[in-house]
């Protein structure tokens, strides 16, 4: 068992009978009342932030931590200090925490006397996967902690997840008191749908998991529940990708490279918060040389873990120490590295003419699930570079209930419809046409212009040079034309010409695998849209348009890698296409044998 230590009275904040017969909180008179309610109030109401913090460790201690209780439910450490600490400090805060760091259950003490300070006015969302994962977790720290307080002026409803205020009167308030908002991906409209449409005094959002949910919550959350008198965000999870919602959510307001994922425990986020890490190695218990709480990872935890993970591994690195990292593939194309250091996620204007294109990926078409469109801009930026950006993406759906239209047509006439309102013209749209793609693209030639370009993934590679630093075309280094377009597109990426791409792009990117093929020489094959598709789940529909826009603007407006003219800054090692002169197969052989992030 952990051993607690009350937190120590502070005679001047303590709340006390005054001579007049009322209770003095600070300073503060209020009509006479009990020590728990009397802290609640000087909790809602003093505006003093230690002070604050004095007031929620007392009650947490007098709601959990009472003597006649089998055991403390609420521990202070280090650790629920500095959580404690952070968000009455800020309104967003992001918690990247070790596994067993007690993160989720210190959030869900947080919320609860936040709603019990002000239970009228506050209303506390908690977000996670589902219902049942969120038992064992969050939510079932809600419900514990709720179980012991006496009189607590709620309905719980376990089974939905709430707990409303109920009033004097008896009367049920649904938005006001605690209540589990099921986030997992294929949730994620019916979650949104929830949250959008809430109004409170005082809204917090309590998104823990966030990893695992959808980057739409963020925005709902920052676009619609910031519009509320008081709103607050925290999220929390252990640290994966840069590009999931909760690396979204954490994003340092300077960008990734402006911190080092490896030695910086907090930084200032882009949505004007604060993020601090827990790291495993840190931990309470390593820092007191003994057990000193027993849900917190031991030395000799850590020694197993180490032994099971591998010290270097980035599984240990993200689910031990708490650091973001890049994709675990070590044979993916990309890498959250590459993306961040060529600033491919970010926006740039174009110097004189721009021309509108549009990529498309027909949903029915080597293994596809659904048919995007991504709406790029390509120019010449500030360095004098042909260069593209991806502006807009839309994901098209057929009408199941229109019998007299078949599926075909109603695609292809969705396709003119959001051309036609962005004035692109049929020859600046280029579609796949592998496999069942090339009826689809006769059908739209038959009913728009055959003026479009086809793209067949499964072809072979051009006879376009792959950059302007080699001989070497397509045919000499891809196996065939769809490992072209993701390759060459991180040579333009590389060189600064490639821009606008979104998290969901980014995440798509460095899922994809390659492997290096021997026969007529040595090439490199992407894998399958199947492949991936069998492997993860999902196919990269999303991308794979992007990159047909770029095979357009490669195909009619030019753009091929160039180096700028004003010399970029390239440690990246990306430095395969970057020689003068011809490039040999022996040299693809050894980049192969190296790290993946020298292989273009």
């Amino acid at each position: 068992m952990s051993t607690i230590v009350p937190t120590p009275i502070n005679p001047k904040l303590e709340p006390c009978r005054s001579p007049c017969g009322h209770t003095s909180v600070d300073g503060f008179l209020i009509p006479e009342t009990g020590t728990l309610t009397a802290l609640l109030w000087g909790f809602a109401n003093n505006p003093d932030l230690r002070a604050k913090e004095y007031y929620f460790w007392r009650i947490a201690d007098l709601l959990w931590n009472d003597p006649e209780l089998p055991e403390p439910m609420f521990i202070r450490h280090e650790w629920s200090e500095e959580i404690i600490w952070e968000c009455l400090n800020n309104k967003y805060l992001s918690v990247g925490g070790a596994a067993s760091s007690g993160k989720s259950h210190c959030l869900a003490g947080y919320g609860i006397i936040q709603w019990l300070s002000r239970p009228r006015d506050t209303m506390v969302l908690i977000t996670s996967t589902s219902l049942r994962e969120a038992r064992k977790r969050v939510w079932g720290s809600v419900i514990r902690l709720l179980s012991v307080i006496q009189g607590a002026p709620l309905n719980i409803r376990d089974s939905i997840g709430s707990a409303n205020y109920v009033d004097e009167n008896g009367t049920t308030f649904d938005t006001a008191g605690l209540s589990l908002i099921a986030a997992e991906r294929s949730r994620t409209k019916e979650a949104i749908g929830k949250i959008i449409g809430i109004k409170q005094k005082r809204l917090i959002l309590i998104a823990d998991e966030l990893g695992e949910l959808s980057e739409s919550i963020i925005h709902a959350a920052i676009a619609n529940l910031s519009k509320n008198p008081y709103f607050q965000c925290v999220g929390l999870s252990n640290p994966a990708s840069r590009f999931d919602a909760f690396g979204i959510w954490s994003a340092p307001s300077d960008g990734w490279e402006s911190i080092d994922v490896m030695t910086d425990y907090t930084w200032t986020t882009r949505w004007g918060g604060k993020y601090i890490r827990l790291d495993g190695e840190r931990n309470p218990n390593i820092k007191a040389g003994f057990v000193k709480y027993a849900f917190m990872p031991s030395d000799e935890q850590l020694a197993e873990d180490r032994r099971l993970m591998g010290e270097t591994s980035r599984l240990y690195y993200r689910m031990v120490k708490a650091v973001f990292f890049d994709s675990d593939e070590d044979d993916s194309i990309y890498s959250e590295a590459d993306l961040i250091r060529c600033k491919a996620m970010q926006k740039i204007e174009f110097v004189g003419k721009t021309d509108k294109v549009c990529g498309i990926d027909p949903a029915f078409t080597n293994g596809g699930d659904a048919t995007m469109l991504v709406f790029a801009t390509v120019g010449v930026n500030t360095e004098g570079q042909l260069a593209i950006r991806f502006d807009e993406s839309i994901k098209i759906n057929d009408d199941i209930t229109n019998k007299a239209v078949p599926r075909t047509y109603q695609i292809v006439e969705l396709i003119k419809r959001e051309c036609s309102r962005r004035r692109i013209p049929a020859g600046n749209v280029a579609v796949d046409s592998t496999g069942a793609g090339a009826p689809f693209c006769d059908v739209l030639a038959g009913e728009w212009s055959s003026d479009f370009l086809r793209v067949n993934f499964a072809g072979t590679a051009s006879d376009k040079r792959v950059s302007q630093n080699t001989k070497l075309v397509g045919t000499d280094v891809y196996a065939n034309r769809v490992t072209e377009l993701w390759f060459i597109s991180k040579e333009l990426m590389r060189n600064f010409q490639v821009f606008g791409v979104t998290s969901d792009m980014a995440k798509e990117m460095v899922s994809r695998r390659y492997e290096i093929v021997k026969g007529n020489g040595t090439r490199v094959r992407a894998e399958s849209k199947g492949e991936l598709r069998a492997r993860l789940g999902h196919s990269p529909d999303l991308t794979d348009a992007a990159f047909i826009a770029v095979d357009l603007a490669r195909s009619r407006f030019g753009l091929t890698p160039t180096e700028p003219r004003k010399k970029q800054n390239d440690s990246s090692g990306l430095h395969l296409f970057q020689r003068r002169g011809p490039l040999s197969m022996k040299d693809l052989d050894v980049a192969s044998r190296s790290n993946h992030a020298h292989l273009e």
